[in-house]
């Protein structure tokens, strides 16, 4: 039997003033009471979107996985195509035009078989709001239209299922979406 929950209380935003705004991300910070009654300065980063990756199946069951550098650790990581919506775009629809023009690639068919929604994670929540919602696509094949933002440089990878559960396992893959999608595929059995 589960032990009843008891949450802390929530802080009280009394100011928040942004810092810096970018096509990427605000910095906001908030003056903010704590339980306690104390003062507090909290800083946090606000998204220019909602993040969407797709996890991409060929139909011979290979996954479509990216590397590329990401200056803010200093690697080149495993990822999935992904990006950012645009205003007002579906997230569903946002995750597929990310990968086709990060990749090239697109499922051959858009229906609620082939495009799955897996799940959403917060990217940092002490940071702030920004989260990833990731679908997975079967049956993606090349499709015209793929362009890339001048500043990604990505180099694609055809992956076996068993080789990227593998590259989790052992953190060889670390990247906070690519685990999620890993793990929500096996919870639904669609992971061989």
């Amino acid at each position: 039997m589960m032990q009843e929950i008891i949450d802390p209380p929530p802080w009280e935003t009394q100011t928040s003033r942004r810092r810096y705004s970018n096509r990427w991300l605000s910095v906001v910070v908030d003056d903010v009471r704590l339980p306690n009654g104390k003062q507090y300065k909290y800083t946090r980063l606000e998204p220019a979107g909602i993040g969407v990756g797709v996890i991409a199946f060929a139909p011979d069951g290979r996954i479509l996985l990216e590397r590329e550098y990401r200056h803010g650790v200093g690697e080149v990581i495993w990822q999935l195509p992904g990006g950012l919506t645009n205003d007002g775009e579906a997230l569903r629809e946002a995750g597929l035009r990310e990968l086709l023009e990060e990749t090239g690639f697109a499922p051959t068919r858009v229906d609620d078989e082939s495009v799955r929604y897996l799940g959403m994670v917060w990217d940092n929540p002490a940071f702030g709001v920004a989260a990833s919602h990731i679908y997975a696509a079967w049956g993606v094949e090349e499709a015209p239209g793929g362009h890339r933002d001048p500043a990604e440089f990505v180099s694609l990878h055809w992956v076996e299922p068993a080789w990227l559960r593998e590259a989790v396992r052992s953190g060889q893959v670390q990247d906070r979406v690519v685990v999620a999608a890993v793990a929500y595929l096996l919870l639904n059995g669609w992971l061989p």
